[in-house]
């Protein structure tokens, strides 16, 4: 080779060697705070390798000594350890524990002569709602409040987020997540998966939305039958107090029923204003009148006091009654109802004989047999309630025929008193007769004895 060429061998060489070395691909681990992170670094495996885990400060975390690991003075020295069963396959992973936002950063592996980069992101989930905040993995709150997730991670981050609610199904993106007016429906596990660099971390929320569980707010009843009021909750492990106000119709404003207290499952009465309205020990809450009346119709209030907020829930009692006259038959509803239930009067396997959409009906002259009164919304019988009607000639002739009845029933009393009377009083005559008749006798038997006593003393003397 001549000297030129040699020359410019080595100063091609000398370029490649100021070139700038190309640094190795940095591993990206993605994290929860609270969980555990495994940092990656491989080497070939082999016995008593040695290695080292620094921060991106320099300060050395954990390394190696012998067939142990030694940490160093850092803050994560009581929060890290490694695999020593991997070792002489050529993994020696940085474990931390206990997660913090504040451990994020870039991580470095020094081993066989070369350096290894791993960055760490640890990202946090924070809820908030109207009454409170916390952490994320379980959430409480009461229906109708807002709750917002926000996710929170390392300055300079730029994750991808997608949210999910029950079911799997996609909510939004962005990260935060919002929820204003929160139902039952949406209680149940929430998914946000945060990506970066393909990777990926899931958070799971579950949710609980505490509410009274979906029954009918207004209650049928008629009039003298039980009614019961049960206001079933999703939730049973919490402490509350509540009252029930009742609004009869009619009336300008509510009054107090009955206050009470559930504490650790079991329910007591706290004060009471209906002597008739009884309550069950144990939850479900459950309210029962053992009569119902025509003045109870009208709407309640039940509400329920938690540490969380309040809950309400309104009720409705509909009653129905039946009365019939001389010449009229009525069938009304007292209470809140829909204009668009339908009461309807007619005899039974007839086309009805009255329908409209009000709250009272009625039949002047009714015709004989049994008539019904049925509540009705659309093709669904709400109500139903049953009243015989006699003839209209029998129900005339009913007071005179109920005279000639009553003087009859009089009338012979009277006659079985008086032959009774006689029977007596002949049977006084006969026992009368009979000792009168004894008594003769025997005053006859003793004058025939004294007589032939007197002869006897006669015929001595002579």
């Amino acid at each position: 080779m001549s000297r030129g060429a040699a020359f410019r061998h080595l100063l091609l060489v000398l370029q490649l060697a100021m070139l700038p070395a190309v640094p190795l691909e940095r591993e990206v681990v993605l994290a929860k705070v609270g969980d555990t992170a495994e940092l990656p670094c491989h080497a070939t495996p082999g016995k008593n390798i040695g290695f080292n885990w620094k921060h991106s400060s320099m300060l050395k975390i954990l390394g190696r000594q012998g067939s142990f690991w030694l940490t160093g003075v850092s803050k994560l020295r009581h929060r890290v350890e490694s695999k020593k069963n991997l070792w002489d396959q050529g993994s020696f992973p940085l474990i931390i524990k206990d997660l913090e936002a504040a451990d994020s950063g870039v991580y470095f592996c020094e081993v066989e002569g070369k350096r290894q980069e791993v960055e760490l992101l640890v990202f946090n989930l924070t809820a908030k709602w109207d009454t409170g905040s916390g952490g994320s993995s379980n959430i409480r709150l009461l229906q109708g409040q807002q709750l917002t997730l926000t996710v929170e991670g390392p300055s300079g981050s730029s994750p991808s987020v997608q949210w999910k609610g029950p079911g799997n199904k996609s909510k939004s993106s962005g990260q935060s997540l919002s929820l204003s007016g929160v139902e039952p429906q949406e209680s149940g596990t929430w998914t946000c998966t945060i990506s970066q660099n393909q990777k990926t971390v899931v958070f799971n929320i579950n949710i609980l939305v505490l509410a009274f569980q979906k029954v009918s707010n207004t209650v049928y009843t008629k009039e003298g039958e039980q009614v019961e009021f049960s206001f079933p909750l999703n939730f049973k492990d919490e402490n509350l107090s509540g009252e029930l106000r009742w609004r009869a119709e009619g009336t300008p404003s509510s009054r107090l029923w009955i206050s009470f207290i559930l504490e650790n499952g079991k329910l007591s009465l706290k004060d009471t204003h209906h002597t008739r309205l009884q309550m069950k020990s144990f939850p479900p809450l459950s309210f029962i009148l053992p009569q119902a009346l025509s003045q109870y119709a009208g709407s309640g209030n039940l509400t329920l006091s938690l540490a969380k907020g309040t809950l309400q829930r309104e009720v409705n009692l509909v009653v129905m009654r039946v009365t019939k006259s001389q010449n009229n038959l009525t069938c009304e509803v007292l209470g809140p109802t829909s204009p668009e239930l339908t009461l309807s009067l007619n005899l039974e396997e007839r086309a009805a004989k009255v329908s409209k959409k009000q709250k009272l009906v009625s039949v002047v002259d009714p015709e004989r047999g049994t008539w019904q009164c049925l509540l009705s919304d659309k093709d669904k019988v709400l109500l139903a309630s049953k009243v015989e009607v006699l003839s209209p000639v029998f129900t005339k002739a009913w007071p005179k025929l109920l005279a000639i009845v009553l003087g009859g029933i009089l009338g012979l009393l009277l006659f079985i008193g008086l032959c009774i009377f006689c029977c007596v009083k002949c049977w006084h005559r006969r026992r009368q007769a009979e000792r009168m008749s004894q008594i003769k006798r025997l005053l006859s038997e003793k004058k025939t004895c004294q007589c032939s006593h007197g002869l006897q003393k006669t015929c001595n003397l002579i």
